[in-house]
């Protein structure tokens, strides 16, 4: 018994497949169900709309050291992807857009049923009322409804809902209360509609276009720092959309100008409270060679000392841009880094060639020594004040004509095609969802079922099986026919009656071990195929001349004896 009952609980893949096979229709037409739903769903779902618009922001070295050299040193400006990112989402760059586009006030079509708003979309006839100005004197009066009252002439009702009050208006024209002033730009509607009008605060609407933008980098970053930025934006107004990321990559711009040109005047202001100082030193160091010379008498250095003070100079030259090569690579590698690591050999090089100079200067006499030495300062200090007077020029013109690090490669636009709903993946998937679960439900209602389901199953309980009796499709419509009853008269060659055949030659082979001849017909439930089976049995073996006696054991509702008295009858003997 536990093995029957292991070889029962085992699944049979080609006894689901025959299962899913009886049951095509149903899935079929569960499939269609779904493919109707999701044909609805994607008509009638809200278009959403893309725009994009794509930036090039440059290293702020790279595009500063196109004035000179030395004058990208002196930005410690990063502009990073991350950096301009982070500026282009935070909520006090947007506010400027929300400004400008008066973003704060949110205008939604009342619903008015569910069959209207299904015939509005498939008409595709949107609704929409385009606030131009919205100025509250109280926040807490922030909201408004508006009613169309004559589309064709730009009448509308405004309700105030703090108050209670109404104001009729015209598109067009400003309207002004004590509470409140408003300006209508247009109304693409029909008379009676009605819209729902809410003020948000600064905060809400900065929060609810950085839901809707997104800003990522595009491609491979180049080898001077350089990266491209795609700023895209979705909605449901393509050109609402469209006219929302203009205005951002507008004020993207002139922030970036004005960031480098603030960056480039905290500069030249501090350069312009250094130069004196350094001038200042220098003009000491010019006095005190002087004063030494006159006290020495008029010293002349040679050409060896000239080189060697020449080469020291360098040398520090060389040690101090060496300075702010490392703060620039400090902000990008660690000290491990290769770049890193090269830079700090390089001035361990620098350091080491000017402890030689210097120790060959300790040789050469006192007086040419204390010479060299004065010589070096005032050269020092002569080159750093030429380095700052042309730092101050190129800073003023960087001042003056805001060389910023951005780039506009392609300028806002909407794409033609919304990007949601998807249609074709929408259909696709509510077709497999459909396929899917009327399977699901087909093979559950099979593994449901309590009792006996398969020839293999009475087979397993011990019993001998004498027959197998098909369904007959022939039969099915014999039944609404009143005079025509019997298949085996009608249609003798049917399957069903072929199987009955057979079961009638079995039936003859076990008479050898029957003591009576006699055979009964019985079933748990009405309409199993008693009354089929025992009527067409019996006019099999009559025409096979066996003298048939049928009894009709259901007392209650027996209709056999109804099958037989027909104009058939005749034919039987």
């Amino acid at each position: 018994m536990i093995d029957k009952d292991k070889d029962k609980d085992e699944i049979d893949f080609f006894e689901y497949v025959k299962i899913i096979k009886d049951n095509r229709w149903f899935i079929i037409f569960s499939m269609i169900f779904f493919i109707v739903v999701g044909v609805c769903y994607a008509k009638l779902s809200t278009p959403v709309y893309q725009a994009n618009v794509i930036f090039k922001v440059d290293n702020d070295k790279s595009r500063i050291s196109n004035l000179g050299q030395d004058i990208a040193n002196l930005f410690s400006l990063s502009s990073s992807t991350v950096v301009e990112t982070e500026t282009i989402k935070s909520r006090k760059f947007l506010s400027q857009t929300i400004d400008d586009l008066n973003l704060q006030v949110v205008v939604t079509p009342r619903k008015k049923s569910f069959f209207k708003d299904v015939l509005s979309k498939l008409s595709h006839d949107p609704k929409k009322v385009n606030v131009g100005k919205l100025v509250v004197n109280n926040k807490q009066n922030d909201h408004f409804e508006l009613i169309v009252t004559d589309a064709k002439l730009g009448y509308y009702t405004l309700i105030d809902k703090l108050t209670n009050t109404q104001l009729k208006g015209r598109v067009g024209e400003l309207e002004k209360t004590a509470n409140y002033s408003i300006l209508i730009s247009s109304i693409n509607a029909h008379n009676g509609d009605v819209f729902d009008i809410n003020v948000l605060d600064q905060y809400q609407a900065a929060i609810n276009l950085q839901a809707k933008l997104k800003v990522n980098e595009i491609g491979k970053p180049s080898l001077d720092g350089a990266a491209i930025l795609q700023v895209s934006i979705t909605g449901t107004d393509k050109e609402k959309i469209q006219e929302i990321l203009a205005n951002i990559s507008k004020n993207y711009l002139m922030f970036n100008k004005k960031r480098y040109a603030l960056e480039a005047a905290h500069s030249l202001a501090f350069l312009k409270a250094e130069m004196p100082l350094v001038k200042k030193r220098l003009i000491v160091s010019e006095n005190k060679l002087e004063q030494y010379r006159e006290n020495h008498g008029s010293v002349d250095l040679n050409v060896e000392s000239k080189l060697a003070l020449d080469s020291l100079a360098n040398v520090e030259n060389q040690l101090n841009e060496l300075v702010y090569q490392e703060s620039s690579v400090a902000t990008k590698y660690t000290k491990k880094h290769p770049i890193y690591i090269a830079l700090i050999k390089k001035r361990q090089i620098l350091l080491a060639e000017k402890a030689r100079l210097s120790a060959k200067i300790d040789k050469f006499p006192t007086t040419q020594r204390e010479v060299l030495r004065l010589s070096r300062v005032v050269k020092s200090d002569s080159l750093i004040y030429e380095q700052l007077k042309q730092k101050e020029q190129e800073l003023s013109v960087v001042k003056r004509t805001a060389i910023g690090t951005a780039t506009i490669l392609d300028s806002a636009h909407s794409l033609t095609q919304p990007i949601k709903p998807k249609k074709t993946i929408i259909v696709i998937m509510f077709t497999f969802l459909g396929f899917i679960l009327s399977t699901v439900i087909v093979l559950l209602r099979y593994m449901t079922i309590k009792g006996i389901i398969s020839t293999r199953e009475v087979n397993e309980l011990g019993f001998e099986m004498y027959g197998n009796i098909p369904y007959s499709k022939n039969q099915s419509q014999l039944a609404k026919d009143e005079n025509n009853k019997l298949l085996a008269i009608s249609h003798d060659d049917d399957i069903a009656i072929e199987a009955l055949r057979l079961l009638r030659a079995n039936i003859y082979f076990l008479q050898k071990k029957m003591e009576a001849n006699i055979v009964m017909l019985c079933s748990p439930d009405i309409g199993s195929g008693k009354s089929f089976i025992t009527t067409n049995l019996a006019t099999l073996f009559a025409k096979s001349r066996k003298k048939v006696l049928v009894i009709d054991a259901d007392m209650k509702s027996g209709a056999i004896a109804d099958l037989f008295f027909n104009k058939y009858t005749s034919r039987i003997k």
